[in-house]
């Protein structure tokens, strides 16, 4: 690790690297009352969050008639010492028409990247996960309008061409 430090750290400010030395002392003390009723520290903080938020999008788009998400299967966790489920950075909703996944959610103003521009099918489109609070419950809200309108084969009041 050492080593690893000083060849990354070439041409790094010395405030940067203070800085994230600093970040990384306070992570490591958090750790040490790792499973204790002290408090919760950044891991368990972090996972319990991105768990929340991948329970509260598969709510939503369970009852979609157009896209679905991938199921990631449990892995064990070398840092609890669990098995737990996988809850990514991000999201890979899969359409199951023949659409324009990245344009379609532009309109709604949800902001998401095409699976071309991943080497992936164009049917994918990648969700950031790490979006400020505020912003994924706005986020929530548009996709479940999304759902509403196109399992009711409408769209901005048109018929949907997204569900024939």
């Amino acid at each position: 690790m050492t080593e690893y430090m000083q060849i990354s750290s070439i041409g790094v400010s010395k405030e940067s690297q203070l800085r994230a030395a600093k970040i990384l002392g306070v992570l490591s003390e958090g750790c040490q009352h790792f499973r204790t009723a002290d408090s919760e520290n950044f891991f368990e903080y972090s996972h319990r969050i991105m768990r929340e938020r991948w329970e509260s999008l598969q709510n939503v788009v369970k009852n979609s008639k157009i896209f679905s998400l991938p199921k990631f299967p449990q892995d064990y966790c070398n840092f609890t010492g669990k098995y737990t489920d996988s809850n990514p950075a991000f999201a890979w909703l899969h359409s199951k028409e023949d659409i324009d996944w990245e344009s379609l959610l532009r309109e709604h103003k949800i902001i998401g990247r095409s699976g071309e521009r991943f080497g992936a099918d164009p049917k994918y489109v990648r969700i950031s996960m790490f979006s400020p609070p505020e912003a994924f419950s706005l986020f929530l809200e548009r996709l479940s309008a999304i759902i509403e309108n196109t399992n009711g084969n409408v769209v901005g009041g048109e018929e949907s061409s997204i569900i024939k």
